[in-house]
């Protein structure tokens, strides 16, 4: 009886070893993967969040809106039965292993030798970039385009604004977005410049200025962020004269007369970076 007692005492004990050897062997094998990785987590510098987002990629509705008000008693059409801005040209088509285009082409309405000559720069930049597709899908071994083009424009009183957003992917290069904005006074027929509409709008220069410093400064810290984790960024100078009020003239008036102020930079680089400044 009593052999058998202290064999059950040995048994139990032995049960408990095995317990807590499993369970440190368990605990062991955790903390490798799971506490490793957090340290390795916890050492990695600190990545900011992504700079404020402002409501810029969903305005591109490919139409104008007047809200509310009408551009009948202001303006010579070239096409009186149209709106003031339309869509001229659209073509939506994939050719397998050449392209792959969905574009909308916008033309300003307003007979004036100053929007005519917008007009021609729109088909430059945006239309001829189409023709060159195609045509270049034509010759064997040419690359794969992949093309976008969509626009809003937005009437404020007597101020018309269009901007036009096109995306670009051709071959191994990387993809770029192109951004134009049009900003004209359809009473006077003259563009607007920023630095113009401020006054009009009695917005303190100053306070703009600093925005857009703050707006590029927090661009330039998550990219220096991302570099330091390996990965390949666009690089700003906060210094460019780019951002001096009399050169950032690439903006439009949108919903109630919110200023977009926007630099593209993939206008003349291959990058999708786009810094918009939002002033209500």
């Amino acid at each position: 009886m009593r052999i058998k007692i202290e064999m059950n005492t040995r048994n139990i004990l032995f049960i408990v070893i095995v317990i807590i050897c499993v369970f440190a062997l368990s605990y062991g094998i955790y903390y490798q993967i799971f506490g490793k990785k957090q340290k390795e987590l916890n050492n990695v510098p600190n990545v900011p969040q992504a700079i404020e987002d402002v409501p810029f990629d969903e305005v591109f509705d490919n139409k104008i809106n007047l809200q509310e008000y009408t551009s009948a008693n202001f303006v010579n059409k070239v096409e009186p039965t149209k709106e003031i801005v339309y869509t001229t040209y659209i073509l939506n088509e994939i050719f397998e292993g050449k392209y792959e285009i969905q574009v909308n082409i916008p033309v300003i309405n307003i007979n004036h030798e100053k929007t005519i000559e917008m007009d021609r720069e729109i088909l430059s930049v945006f239309y001829d970039k189409v023709n060159n597709i195609i045509e270049n899908s034509k010759i064997e071994g040419t690359p794969k385009a992949i093309y976008t083009v969509s626009y809003t424009a937005y009437l404020n009183e007597n101020i018309l604004s269009l901007v036009i957003k096109a995306t670009l992917k051709e071959g191994d290069n990387a993809q770029r977005v192109i951004v134009k904005a049009y900003t004209y006074n359809i009473s006077t027929n003259q563009e607007v410049s920023l630095n113009e509409m401020l006054e009009i709008k009695k917005i303190n220069r100053e306070e703009v200025k600093n925005k857009i410093d703050s707006k590029v400064q927090d661009a330039i810290n998550y990219s220096e962020n991302l570099s330091s984790l390996g990965y390949e960024v666009y690089k700003r100078n906060i210094k460019d004269d780019m951002y001096k009020i009399e050169n950032s003239n690439n903006y439009f008036l949108g919903p109630n007369g919110s200023i977009y102020i926007i630099y593209a930079y993939g206008n003349n680089n291959f990058t999708t970076e786009c810094d918009v400044v939002y002033i209500k």
